[in-house]
């Protein structure tokens, strides 16, 4: 079976809400070529910016993302 954009979301989201999280699943959902499926993953880092590799991947996402809709959400993902 194969999931779907929105599908992926959600899980990202719900991933994000796990302790420990699976972090280096949500990392490669960050870089899915669904825009849908990357702002799912940055719902669920946000929840983890004090890992190190989270704040650097939304930076990134922040300044590169070809969406500016996700820049946006990096972007609002990183204020305090």
């Amino acid at each position: 079976m194969k999931l779907q954009p929105h599908q992926l979301t959600y899980i990202a989201e719900d991933l994000g809400k796990r302790r420990p999280a699976p972090i280096g699943w949500l990392l490669l959902l960050a870089q899915h070529r669904s825009e849908v499926v990357r702002e799912g993953a940055i719902y669920g880092l946000a929840m983890h910016l004090d890992r190190m590799d989270v704040g650097k991947r939304l930076e990134r996402m922040a300044i590169e993302d070809a969406s500016d809709c996700i820049r946006i959400a990096a972007i609002e993902a990183l204020e305090p």
